[in-house]
C-alpha cells in the first residue's frame, strides 16, 4: 500500500513539473532563427505589418488587398515555428490560440481558412500551390525557394535589424 501511494506521487509530481515547464523547455517556446512569411510567388503583396498577420490568425482579416480569400497555412502545435509564431504574433501559446478560435466560434463569427501541414517544407508546397495562402514557416526554410515569395515584414526581411519576427 505503502508503495503504491509512493509511486502516485511520483506521478503527480511529474505531471505537475511538465504542466509548469519546470521540465524540458522552460515553459517558452523554443528558440531559433527568424521565421519568414511566405505567400504564393504570383502576390502583389511585398509587405505586411504584424498587426496585418495578427487579424489573419483571428480571421478578423480574411481577403488579401486584391480580394483573393486568404487561406492560412499553419503547422500542428507541437511544431516549433507554431508555437514561435504564435508567442511573438499574438502572446500567446498552442492551447491558448485553440481557445481564440473556440471563443471566435461561439460568438458566431467565421474561423480563419486553415490547413495544417506537418512541416515548414510541406507549407511551403502548397503556399506554392495555392495562391493566396500564406504561411509563417522557419526562414532557413524559405531561403532559397524559388517557389515562394517572402515578404517583408513592418518594412523588413527576415535577418535585417529590427525584424519583428525573430
Amino acid at each position: 500500500m505503502l508503495r503504491l501511494h509512493t509511486d502516485r506521487r511520483r506521478v503527480l509530481l511529474c505531471l505537475i513539473a511538465l504542466s509548469s515547464g519546470a521540465a524540458g523547455s522552460g515553459g517558452s517556446a523554443p528558440q531559433g532563427g527568424p521565421l519568414a512569411v511566405v505567400v504564393h510567388k504570383s502576390s502583389r503583396q511585398e509587405n505586411i505589418t504584424t498587426g496585418e498577420l495578427r487579424k489573419m490568425l483571428t480571421g478578423d482579416l480574411r481577403v488579401w488587398q486584391d480580394s483573393s480569400p486568404v487561406v492560412l497555412v499553419q503547422q500542428p502545435d507541437e511544431n516549433p515555428s507554431q508555437k514561435r509564431m504564435l508567442k511573438i504574433l499574438l502572446k500567446t501559446t498552442p492551447a491558448g490560440y485553440n481557445n481564440q478560435l473556440l471563443q471566435v466560434q461561439f460568438q458566431g463569427r467565421a474561423l480563419p481558412a486553415i490547413r495544417v501541414l506537418n512541416s515548414d517544407a510541406n507549407a511551403i508546397a502548397f503556399v506554392w500551390n495555392v495562391p493566396g495562402a500564406v504561411s509563417v514557416v522557419d526562414a532557413a526554410a524559405a531561403e532559397g525557394s524559388i517557389h515562394v515569395k517572402i515578404l517583408r515584414v513592418d518594412g523588413k526581411l527576415p535577418g535585417e535589424a529590427g525584424y519583428p519576427l525573430q
